[in-house]
């Protein structure tokens, strides 16, 4: 230190023997000149005698000062710990620079801040980029929605696999999480296809256009589904339908042409029947793609079973317009359509494959699809 700086420490010390408003005011002035002057570096021992006095009479300075000192200290990498630590605890407008910027709050400072100070001071750390898994944890513990969409919304933030997992749960009843979850760029791709059943169209077009199920990982569901001796044969149910279905599949006669004209011809339960032997789903889960108002896991399907572009236009029209019921979306207007059918012709044929084979292995799939519009129930028509 020079002898400026010494003569300026003696000063400080009679300062802080002052309690007046003047001479706090006066004090804290010149300790920030002093302390945050990178020219002449203190030694160890002045540089805590500095940060000393200005820690214990930090509360006596009012908060537009504070806020000042916090701005200032959020960017030193060495500033002390203590008056860092004391800053973040502060009220949120002095706290918030040193809760989002500083990285010499150590993970046991954050973790203290989490669980005895504000939901604004929860919110700012969720903003940090550097948030730990452990971090992230305690702010799903102790944050509400608010706090929670900030982390989710942090690409920065490490957040585990089995926190994910319950975010997504979370996310059939919270819509706000369910489009940044999906921006996340760690979302598992078998989570993102599992919140597929109850997000928009956009996000399902999203999930079925950006994540690609892991083929090594499908292969080894197929394997351990078959070691359970789990089948996805449309179980026999004797009705004339299933009786028809099953003679026309034996001849391959079970084409595009006679399902759509089936169709056509309001045989609903024929219809279904053949789409849902063909693609190894059972009766119930292809009536209700047919009956959801968004026909993305219809699409996926049809480009699966290798239908050509004409036989989708004409599936997708149809089930449009299958019911009368004011409850189900008429979606067949001009720009819909046309949506639908660029999006038919993006996916690939590889991918609906492989989504197919995903949700016909997928038992928590079964589960969320049994449970998709129940509202309609009593508005389908069996034929």
């Amino acid at each position: 230190m020079t002898k400026s700086q010494d003569n300026e420490l003696d000063k400080l010390i009679a300062l802080s023997k002052v309690s007046t408003r003047r001479g706090r005011k006066k004090l804290f002035d010149n300790i920030s000149e002093l302390f945050l002057n990178r020219e002449d570096r203190m030694s160890e021992r002045e540089h805590a005698l500095v940060s000393g006095i200005l820690t214990k009479v930090i509360t006596e300075i009012e908060t537009t000062l504070r806020q000042n000192l916090a701005e200032e200290l959020a960017e030193l990498d060495d500033a002390p710990h203590e008056l860092i630590n004391l800053l973040a605890n502060d009220e949120i407008e002095v706290a918030r620079p040193i809760l989002f910027k500083s990285h010499l709050l150590a993970e046991p400072d954050l973790i203290e801040i989490i669980q005895n100070r504000s939901k604004e001071h929860l919110l700012v750390i969720a903003e940090r980029d550097d948030v730990s898994v452990r971090i992230s944890d305690l702010l799903i513990n102790y944050g509400d929605e608010d706090v929670i969409s900030h982390l989710i919304e942090n690409g920065d933030a490490i957040i585990s696999r089995e926190s994910m997992e319950y975010l997504v749960e979370e996310s059939k009843r919270i819509d706000r999480f369910q489009e940044p979850l999906i921006a996340r760029h760690d979302i598992p791709a078998e989570l993102a296809h599992k919140m597929f059943w109850w997000v928009s169209a956009a996000l399902r077009r999203h999930i079925l256009e950006h994540f690609e199920i892991d083929e090594l990982s499908l292969n080894e569901k197929i394997v351990a589904a078959a070691k359970t001796e789990y089948r996805f044969d449309v179980p026999e149910q004797g009705s004339h339908a299933d009786k028809l279905i099953a003679e026309l599949a034996e001849r391959k006669e079970l084409t595009e042409r006679f399902l759509v004209q089936a169709l056509r011809g309001k045989q609903i339960r024929l219809f279904i029947t053949g789409i849902a032997h063909k693609s190894g789903l059972d009766y119930l889960k292809i009536s209700r793609f047919i009956y959801d108002p968004n026909a993305e896991a219809l699409t996926v399907v049809i480009k699966a079973l290798g239908f050509d572009r004409n036989t989708f236009s004409a599936i997708y029209l149809l089930t449009r317009n299958i019911s009368d019921s004011s409850s189900i979306k008429n979606t067949t207007n001009p720009e819909e359509v046309e949506i639908m059918l660029k999006f038919y012709d993006k996916l690939s044929d590889k991918s609906a494959k492989l989504t197919l084979r995903f949700w016909q292995l997928e038992k928590d799939y079964l589960e969320t699809v049994d449970r998709l519009d129940d509202d309609l129930d009593d508005s389908r028509v069996y034929l």
